[in-house]
């Protein structure tokens, strides 16, 4: 078996040509069933049948052998290339995960070094001196949180996620993070609010994948809502899943937005803070959860997140 051969089976996980040899012998019968009908029911000569029966038999098998081939041969380069680009873009998922794991090692030292000396635990400083050390650490800050989320994302990409699923009351999740981001909404004067259709909403996930999925979805609502707007939280049973709507009072998203705003590095406004990476991290922990998530203008004014996850 060449190369080509196995990466067809192993990308199908079956043999898919006996489908067409399938497809092509029936096609075969059509001209046979033709002749037949044509010459047999007319009472036609049964040499002269014979010798349109072998031409015919030829044709078909001609043009069995031709299509199979073709056709073959075009699957055959599909399926290459589409394993090629996806090994591609598994080894620069993998790239990236080793970058960014390796970023942050030195980050992580040079912050403790900074503290150090902020702490005056080398010396004395004055207060322009320890102003620019608060800034030099509130910068490695960002790095490490940029570089935290890049390892996500590609991690999640190389398929390098193991996810460890238990029985959470989502609940209890999504209350626990509101009452996080309490503080920052009340400062930009916004109404942080939430509506459970009932008090246990159990689902087996992964509990710090999903908290981080509803962070990144909260904090992106409060960044986006004006002052004295509103940010919402709903979450009730649906069939087989539970249903969360994350709603606000932001501006809608133009329509051409709404489709690719969950793609790596897309941001609605490149004025905004983050890396543009959120909402795709996101997208990638919901459906290795076997669920789904997006985004919907509300009629009026205002945006809404959407996720469901299997109910437990």
């Amino acid at each position: 078996m060449n190369r080509i051969s196995k990466l067809v089976l192993q990308e199908l996980k079956e043999d898919p040509f006996y489908k067409f040899k399938l497809v092509f012998a029936l096609m075969s019968v059509i001209p046979l069933l033709t002749f037949f009908y044509v010459f047999i029911g007319s009472g036609a000569n049964i040499a002269n049948i014979s010798f349109v029966l072998y031409i015919l038999i030829f044709i078909s098998l001609l043009g069995f052998l031709l299509g199979y081939e073709t056709i073959k041969k075009l699957l055959n380069k599909i399926i290459f290339y589409a394993a090629e680009i996806k090994r591609s873009e598994q080894l620069k998922a993998e790239l990236a995960a080793s970058v960014s794991h390796d970023f942050k090692t030195p980050i992580s030292i040079i912050k403790e070094l900074l503290t150090l000396v902020v702490n005056d635990s080398t010396g004395a400083m004055n207060e322009t001196q320890k102003m620019h050390i608060h800034s030099s650490c509130s910068t490695l800050e960002n790095m490490s949180h940029t570089i935290e989320t890049l390892l996500d994302l590609y991690k999640v990409e190389a398929g390098l996620v193991d996810l460890k699923k238990e029985s959470c009351n989502l609940a209890e999740l999504i209350t626990e993070k509101i009452a996080e981001f309490h503080v920052l909404a009340e400062k930009n004067k916004i109404a942080l609010l939430r509506k459970f259709s009932e008090k246990y909403l159990f689902a087996k996930v992964d509990k710090g994948k999903i908290q981080e999925v509803i962070n990144n979805l909260l904090s992106n609502s409060l960044k986006y809502t004006p002052a004295s707007g509103w940010v919402s939280v709903n979450a009730f049973v649906s069939g087989e899943f539970i249903r969360i709507e994350f709603a606000n009072s932001s501006e809608n998203i133009p329509l051409d937005k709404l489709g690719v705003i969950f793609e790596k590095f897309k941001r609605l406004d490149d004025a905004k803070e983050g890396t543009g990476l959120g909402l795709a991290i996101a997208k990638d922990i919901i459906e290795l959860h076997g669920g789904d998530i997006w985004a919907e203008n509300v009629p009026d004014k205002g945006v809404k997140f959407i996720v469901v996850l299997p109910r437990d």
